[in-house]
């Protein structure tokens, strides 16, 4: 019975030493840690919603937040649009830091200029995540988002086995200084410096704008008798060039694209003129990804640097299953808002 009695004392107190000492890992993983029964306080920093990628996307975020919250995972949230301003989105995360956000959610305006506050949240203790444009430092808890790079050198090689490796072609860039543009344009590059017959006559940044696309587009049409190919880096852009192309009366030449409604129902209207695309997508949802990654952080799982998420490439064999022929041009295919949520948004 002496016996006995010592194993069972010999066993509560290893419970309770074990308890005791995940608690403390835990706790310690996270020096401004919120109690999870409690709830996070996350901050959301968005440098822009200039365009309708950016506006659902920011959907996107709320729509998780509240899931969230709902769950009580999430105490509360801030959303701050910096309307692209650098001193605005520096003074954002400023302010976050002072409300002792438990994490930061970013997008940047300029890679280089953000990086310095990001690295002051970390050192509070605070999670940072950046996601879409990257901040240049490593000194955050994980940048998310799709290879873009990799987006890049889809479409151009797309684009050269299109055309047998010999073309001229135009360019059509995103907003110039972001860190998406700049790895896009990067991918594409490495690609077309492989193909010596592929000559570039002309590339402008359109900042994945309809209306400036389809000026940029109407003065290379008007200074170049033969275009022969189209590399874009943005959906918006490509439906600009393929509506020009049209105006015209060009032949309707191979585009490459990305996944917004408006490209692939003008995609799927042209497919009997023969005209082609390829769409790869980067998914307004990658700020609710950005957000689940920022609790797994909190909540003591590890999560890696770089968090890559996979990019979906929507191709003529797969068009039908995306494409939204009832819902506007500036819907976004890759989402998990619902239909309701998608409704309102774009009512």
């Amino acid at each position: 019975m002496i016996f006995s009695k010592k194993i069972k004392i010999i066993i509560m107190l290893l419970v309770f030493s074990l308890l005791f000492g995940f608690t403390g890992c835990k706790n310690n993983s996270n020096s401004n840690k919120v109690d999870s029964n409690d709830g996070y306080v996350i901050g959301f920093s968005n440098f822009s919603v200039g365009n309708s990628w950016r506006i659902q996307m920011e959907a996107e975020f709320k729509a998780k937040a509240e899931d969230y919250k709902s769950q009580g995972i999430i105490k509360e949230y801030y959303m701050a649009n910096a309307k692209d301003d650098i001193s605005k989105q520096i003074a954002d995360i400023h302010d976050f830091i002072a409300k002792k956000c438990d994490a930061i959610v970013i997008t940047a305006k300029d890679p280089d200029k953000l990086s310095p506050v990001c690295e002051e949240a970390k050192a509070a203790g605070i999670v940072v995540i950046s996601f879409d444009n990257y901040v240049t430092t490593n000194n955050i808890t994980a940048k998310v988002g799709i290879d873009e790079v990799e987006f890049g050198k889809t479409g151009a090689q797309w684009l050269v086995d299109k055309l047998n490796r010999k073309g001229k072609i135009i360019v059509l860039n995103g907003i110039e200084g972001t860190g998406v543009d700049k790895m896009r344009y990067e991918g594409a590059m490495n690609v077309f410096a492989k193909y010596p017959d592929i000559k570039i006559l002309g590339e402008a940044h359109a900042d994945w704008d309809y209306n400036k696309a389809k000026t940029v587009v109407e003065g290379f049409l008007s200074k170049y008798k033969k275009i022969d190919g189209v590399w874009s880096q943005g959906g918006a852009m490509t439906q600009a060039a393929l509506d020009v192309f049209t105006a015209k009366n060009r032949p309707l030449v191979p585009m490459s694209g990305e996944a917004n409604n408006g490209l692939l129902k003008a995609w799927k209207k042209n497919l009997k003129n023969g005209f082609d695309s390829i769409a790869p997508c980067s998914p307004t949802s990658m700020s609710a990804d950005a957000l689940d990654t920022a609790v797994n952080a909190l909540d003591g799982k590890e999560v890696k640097l770089n968090t890559i998420i996979s990019l979906p490439v929507i191709t003529r064999d797969t068009l039908d299953d995306y494409v939204r022929m009832k819902l506007p041009d500036d819907f976004w295919n890759y989402t998990i808002l619902t239909s309701k949520q998608i409704d309102e948004l774009y009512k």
